[in-house]
């Protein structure tokens, strides 16, 4: 199992329908690509929960994902982040070129940081970074008012308990 990050970008226009049909191309994604994701975690930035888009966020995400952690960002944590997708309109105003993508990069981060995922690297047991990578590009809601892009960690498995041996089994 991996954790992922599905971060989220929106309109205040949003409606639960625009995050259902960003979910359903990422569950359509994962089923092809037979993914077992968890934990999982939302990254929003913290600015849009003064939308009303935020609460049709939070009603959609109760009932779909009630398990998953809410990761709240500050714009300031996506400005320089590099994306994959390169919106002109997008890196003008948020300084990153999807704020969804960016989103799902700083989420994983942050479950780097609390242990979520790639413990061993959080310990600072192993000399390179994991990789960080997109399980699912941006995608966009029928109605264009959400975004979603899911990030995880790849490569490494979650610490295995040791054992009196010194064992890593």
């Amino acid at each position: 199992m991996m954790g992922l990050v599905a971060g989220w970008g929106f309109q205040s226009s949003a409606v639960q329908q625009s995050f259902a049909s960003c979910w359903s191309q990422a569950l359509q994604t994962l089923s092809a690509a037979e993914l077992r994701p968890g934990p999982w975690a939302h990254a929003l930035l913290e600015t849009r929960a003064q939308t009303p888009a935020w609460a049709e966020f939070a009603a959609w995400a109760a009932e779909q994902t009630p398990d998953a952690e809410l990761l709240r960002c500050k714009e300031t944590d996506i400005q320089l982040v590099t994306t994959p997708t390169a919106s002109a309109r997008v890196q003008q105003r948020f300084g990153c070129g999807s704020v969804s993508e960016a989103l799902s990069l700083i989420g994983v981060e942050t479950f780097m940081q609390q242990g979520l995922c790639a413990p061993e690297y959080v310990a600072d047991a192993l000399p390179v970074p994991p990789n960080i990578q997109f399980v699912l590009p941006r995608v966009v809601s029928s109605d264009r008012q959400a975004t979603l892009a899911i990030a995880c960690v790849t490569g490494f498995a979650p610490a295995s308990p040791s054992f009196e041996t010194g064992v890593i089994s």
